[in-house]
C-alpha cells in the first residue's frame, strides 16, 4: 500500500499533510531547525551543519508515517527550477535526479565555478534543495511529483 505524503516547504517549516494530519517540520527555507545559512552560494561547512540538523529532523519523522511505500508531492515552485533530462507523465522528478543538482551544488560550494550549474545559487534555494535532497536520500523515495 502507498502512503501519499504532500510536503509544503515555508520559511521557516516543513508541512507535511498526510490523509487529514498536517505534520509540522521545524527545517524551511531560511530557518532549517534553528539554523540559518549566511552565504550564497553556501560554504561547505553551511551545507553540512545544514545537512546535519535536516537529518536530525527527517529520519525520526519518517517513523511517523506507515511502512512501505511513499508517494510524496511538493507545491514548491523552487522543483521547477532543477534540471531534468524528462519528466514524466506523472510530473516526476526522480531522486536521481534530485542527486544531479545536489551534485552541482556540492562542486559549487567546494570552489567550482558558479557557471558551472543552472541552478540557483541564493541560501534559500539550497536550503530547499538540501531539504529534498535529504527527504528523498533517508526515505528511500524514487522521486517527488510536482503539484499545483
Amino acid at each position: 500500500m502507498t502512503t501519499y505524503i504532500q510536503l509544503t516547504i515555508k520559511n521557516d517549516l516543513s508541512v507535511l499533510t498526510y490523509q487529514s494530519d498536517d505534520i509540522t517540520l521545524p527545517i524551511g527555507l531560511t530557518n532549517i531547525n534553528g539554523y540559518r545559512l549566511q552565504h550564497s552560494p553556501i560554504t561547505p561547512y553551511e551545507a553540512e551543519m545544514a545537512i546535519e540538523h535536516i537529518e536530525n529532523t527527517i529520519i525520526p519523522a519518517r517513523k511517523l508515517f506507515p511502512t512501505g511505500k511513499i508517494s510524496l508531492s511538493c507545491t514548491n515552485e523552487e522543483l521547477k527550477q532543477i534540471p531534468i533530462d524528462t519528466i514524466d507523465l506523472k510530473q516526476l522528478i526522480s531522486t536521481s535526479q534530485i542527486e544531479r543538482a545536489f551534485n552541482e551544488l556540492v562542486n559549487v560550494i567546494n570552489g567550482g565555478p558558479s557557471n558551472s550549474t543552472t541552478l540557483p545559487l541564493d541560501k534559500s534555494f539550497s536550503a530547499f534543495l538540501l531539504i529534498i535532497r535529504e527527504i528523498t536520500h533517508h526515505w528511500g523515495l524514487e522521486g517527488i511529483t510536482i503539484t499545483k
